[in-house]
């Protein structure tokens, strides 16, 4: 071996690869051993190693062996490899065992890896063999020679050996039956005796080895769990044992000498817990005693953890496991608990989860415990719900159910209280702490689905409760706000379906309610809070207005609009606070939206600050536009075009005059006045029912007046497009005002009826030729799409000649443009798609179809990105099938396709594109390929036939090109398809054949 190898100069690199900081120098070093590791002297290299007096020589030695066991076969070397290793972790173990113990374990691998590998080779017992080595005896009982160990390091070799045993095996990629079987016959009858034994010596043996007894224990639950899902194993009464070992240490004085014990049992009990709770139904009683019995464990520790501030901030992480257990075992066995809340023992179970919930202190700051309980009180609050059913046979008469829902009741309600008191907002409020309240919100949202308009009136009632107090406090006003923030989350969580049933309920039963708190003074309450408060308790009582639609609509809640709105608006102009200011504008949007009609008493005051907004650039961009949106909304609600009329009018003069004073630094200011105009195209938007809105009258005077719009306010709005979006470089190359005034002439086309916003196709296509040629690459795929709405909505009218102008203005004369962006690719095929799906003459009665869209509509197939593919393989389908088209736009398709250019044939070229596309591309990609195969395979067999042959010998397609023969092979099989669902894995085998890959499913 010497000669083959300098071991000295193995062993010097190894120290050079530990000590060095050079990256180089530790790759080169890594190549080099690795080599070593992995040839056929590895195995002899690692013994040779592990005689060197340097530990990390040593320990590179073991690694050896483990990389040599990894790499070739040990069925002939295993017993002899055992013995050698074994040999050596005994010499280890009685020279210096702490400071080899990172070797020794190393070493213990390696005997775990021989024995998983080897596991089918009869009569070898790998538990035997080690505690023969380790402990001299030659008797063969195994609690003998377990009792006859000589010491602690003897003992502790043991325990590793079933700890990393149990672990290699939980790792292994396959799990196999047989192992399982074979552990569960010999290797655990090792573990049960250890553990009797370590339970009937638990006063004698040391603190590091019940540790590391429950380390391996913790490894043979996850093992076993694994071995019951993996084989027809089942573990029932010889885990017994464990759990009498483990139960033990939660029987034993709670002190500062047993934490790290404690801890370790609490994480144990809870993996029991989450893989193998089965185990533990035995001993259900006797757990129930140590958690939650008088003067037991549970209790005890439970009274130290709610009366001792130090205890919780010293052992905190000890703290949360233990209530893991707790919760764990509770949600185990929650049917019985919420089944039996009169029993006194359920009692006291209740009754300490309480405790725990309301340990003192700011939640996620102070304490953490009560965060761990929230999922705790959800589930058990479902449990309800979900159990209600199967409940009811457990009541032999009303008043027993009756008793029972008020002992429930009266539970939650005090959970309830615990939580409320938990989410008093206090300064500088942390992240985490806004995210616990919303936790506890929907604990909240779940506590109502149970009891309903109960729990909403109590909190109304806190709520007026603290409405009342003359003089108020701190806690008054955060009471005050956590009692909103809860209407808030339980609201806006009823009505998230926006169910018309739910607005009914609100109306009727929720309305007296709110109505309460506001006849309260709700509002100047919050308006005269002190300053340290008024933030968080102003942002709550927007929250809670922007979910009261019910409310406000109403004839009682629309009452307190005139409050409502003086607050809304003076957070608004006030603007001290730039969120609250947004969130402001954002409860007007939304109280708009639903209650319109209620809000016309309020146009003249909203028109004057809607004025002030557009002229002042300072105010929020978001908050103009959506009171822009908010003023026209409730404008068409008066349902008189006349005084709609007047107010589009005044608002697009308005923004007219503030053109003039425009420059460069208000850019941002002038896209939003442009956005302005968007949010009015889109808030004069009809309802779609518009029959239903309007009466007949107020139709036709609708329609009347749009006609005449005697105040030419179209003429204006169009004016007004072209000043931002034509005139100015600064703008016309911003791609945000294409997108807004092309959402101006968007909106229009939605309409039946003539309007405010409604424009003809020849004006709108007039300013899209214009804007075309002044705007930005970015600005394209927004005209694109325009043009695409119009298509849909408007195709029958449409005038040929027109669109021909425009598509040669928007692709033919930026064509360069088009083709070296992919997104104005993607952009160019959905228009061209829509126009063949809903009036195919459109496109191909123009002079540049032919002759340029469809050679454009090649190359795409050659490209990966999926979005293009997608496009390019749905305009294909669309112009082969041509659904809506007749003979001739059929025949002038085919004629196309079979068109010659460049001595080919358009055909020929869509099948190379394809083809190549298809066999480069990923094979998450590939399925986007299909439909176009088959499209072509069913519409065009015979030349889809000759095309495919020319072109698989005339190009080599994939890592492995198919030869003549296989060739017409695929080809026949394609075509056998007909184009159906079966082409798909033809065409995926042969996709994977080109590309040298499998397809694993067929071995499945």
């Amino acid at each position: 071996m010497s000669d083959e190898l300098n071991i000295e100069g193995v062993a010097r690199d190894i120290e050079l690869l530990y000590s060095s900081s050079n990256a180089l120098v530790i790759h080169e070093l890594q190549e080099r051993l690795q080599t070593y590791q992995k040839s056929e002297i590895g195995y002899q290299l690692g013994f040779k190693l592990l005689e060197n007096s340097n530990k990390n020589v040593k320990y590179f030695g073991a690694l050896t062996i483990t990389v040599f066991l990894n790499t070739h076969d040990s069925s002939v070397i295993f017993e002899n490899c055992f013995n050698q290793v074994l040999g050596v972790l005994i010499e280890l173990s009685t020279t210096d065992f702490t400071g080899n113990l990172f070797i020794i374990k190393k070493l213990i691998s390696n005997l775990s890896l021989l024995y998983i590998m080897n596991s089918e080779v009869a009569n070898f017992d790998p538990v035997f063999r080690l505690l023969s080595a380790i402990s001299g005896s030659k008797d063969t009982a195994m609690s003998t020679m377990i009792s006859q160990l000589q010491d602690e390091k003897q003992l502790e070799l043991l325990l590793l050996f079933l700890l990393i045993l149990a672990e290699d095996i939980i790792k292994l990629p396959t799990q196999s039956p047989k192992l399982h079987t074979l552990i569960h016959n010999t290797v655990f009858k090792y573990c049960s005796v250890l553990f009797e034994y370590l339970y009937n010596n638990l006063p004698s043996i040391s603190t590091r080895i019940i540790l590391l007894s429950l380390d391996c224990l913790s490894s043979w639950v996850v093992y076993i769990s694994v071995a019951e899902t993996n084989s027809e194993e089942r573990y029932n009464d010889d885990v017994q044992v464990f759990l009498q070992y483990l139960l033990k240490q939660l029987d034993i004085e709670t002190n500062i000498n047993n934490m790290e014990i404690l801890n370790k049992s609490f994480t144990l009990f809870t993996e029991i817990i989450d893989n193998v709770p089965r185990i533990l139904s035995p001993l259900r009683s006797t757990i129930f005693d140590i958690l939650f019995g008088k003067n037991k464990f549970g209790t005890r520790y439970t009274k130290l953890i709610c009366t001792s501030q130090e205890f919780r901030e010293t052992y905190s992480l000890e703290i949360e496991n233990y209530v893991n257990l707790v919760i764990s075992y509770l949600g185990l066995n929650l049917v019985l608990i919420t089944r039996n809340i009169n029993d006194i023992n359920v009692v006291n179970i209740i009754q300490m989860t309480m405790a725990l919930s309301s340990i003192p202190g700011i939640p996620t700051e102070d304490e953490n415990v009560s965060e761990q309980f929230i999922v705790f009180w959800e589930d058990f609050t479902e449990t309800y719900i979900d159990d209600a059913e199967e409940m009811k046979p457990q009541f032999t008469a009303d008043q027993d159910q009756a008793n029972f829902i008020a002992k429930r009741n009266e539970i939650l309600l005090e959970v309830s209280r615990i939580f409320f008191k938990k989410v008093l907002y206090y300064p500088a409020a942390t992240k985490e702490f806004r995210s616990y309240r919303n936790s506890v919100a929907e604990l909240f949202g779940s506590l109502y689905s149970l009891m309903g308009v109960s729990l909403y009136s109590s909190i109304c009632d806190l709520i007026c409760f603290n409405l009342d107090q003359q003089d108020r406090t701190t806690e008054t006003f955060q009471n005050l706000e956590a009692g909103l923030y809860l209407i808030y989350k339980i609201t806006s969580d009823i009505y998230f379906h926006d169910d018309h049933e739910e607005d009914d309920f609100g109306k009727v039963t929720l309305t007296p309610l709110i109505n309460e708190m506001f006849n309260k003074h709700l509002v100047s309450v919050v308006e005269g809070a002190p300053e340290f408060v008024t933030k968080q308790l102003q942002i709550t009582l927007l929250n809670v207005m922007s979910v009261l639609p019910f409310f406000y609509r109403n004839e009682v809640g629309s009452q307190h609009l005139p409050a409502t709105f003086n607050f809304l608006f003076n957070i608004i102009l006030n603007g001290a606070n730039e969120t609250i200011s947004l969130i402001a504008s954002r409860t007007v949007y939304k109280i708009c939206q639903d209650s319109e009609e209620k809000l016309i008493p309020f146009l003249p005051n909203l028109e004057l600050i809607l004025l002030e907004m557009l002229k002042n650039p300072n105010i929020d961009d978001t908050i103009r536009e959506r009171m822009t949106h908010s003023y026209i909304s409730i404008a068409r609600a008066t349902k008189n075009p006349v005084d709609w009329g007047n107010r589009v009018h005044g608002v697009l003069m308005e923004i007219e005059s503030c053109y003039s004073s425009l420059n460069e630094e208000l850019e941002a200011y002038a896209v939003s006045l442009i956005s302005c105009i968007s949010e009015m195209s889109n808030a004069s938007l009809l309802p779609e029912d518009v029959e239903d809105y309007l009466t007949l009258e107020q139709l036709n005077i609708h329609k009347a007046y749009w006609i005449e719009d005697p105040l030419e306010i179209r003429s204006k709005v169009l004016k007004n497009l072209k000043l931002f979006s034509l005139e100015t470089n600064m703008l016309s190359r911003n791609s945000i005002v294409t997108e807004k005034c092309c959402n101006v002439l968007k909106y229009g086309f939605r309409e039946e009826l003539p309007g405010p916003f409604t424009f003809s196709v020849d004006i709108v296509f007039e300013y899209l030729v214009a804007k075309v040629q002044n705007c930005n690459t970015q600005s394209i795929p927004i005209i694109h799409g325009l043009l695409e709405t119009i298509i849909i909505t408007s195709f029958k009218t449409i005038n040929p000649d027109a669109t021909e102008i425009l598509l040669n203005s928007i692709f033919i004369e930026i064509y360069s443009t088009i083709v070296s962006d992919v997104d104005l690719v993607k952009s160019s095929l959905d228009l061209f798609t829509t126009i063949l799906e809903k009036r195919p003459a459109l496109l191909l009665q123009t002079p540049f179809f032919s002759d340029t869209i469809i050679p454009f509509a090649i190359q795409p197939l050659y490209l990966h990105e999926i979005f293009v593919v997608k496009s390019v393989t749905k305009f294909w389908n669309t112009a082969i099938t041509l659904k809506k088209g007749n003979s001739n736009d059929h025949q002038q398709i085919k004629d196309i396709i079979n068109s010659s250019i460049q001595n080919t044939t358009i055909g020929v070229l869509l099948i190379e594109a394809l083809l190549s596309g298809f066999v480069s591309a990923p094979r998450s990609a590939i399925e986007y390929y299909f439909p176009l195969f088959r499209t072509l395979i069913a519409r065009m067999p015979l030349e889809v036939k000759n095309w495919i042959r020319h072109v698989l010998l005339n190009s080599s397609m994939g890592k492995a090109p198919l030869d003549s023969k296989e060739s017409e092979t695929f080809l026949n099989k394609l075509l056998l398809t007909r184009g159906q669902r079966q082409a798909n894995d033809v065409l995926r085998d042969y996709w994977l054949q080109v590309n040298k890959l499998t397809n694993f499913i067929k071995y499945i």
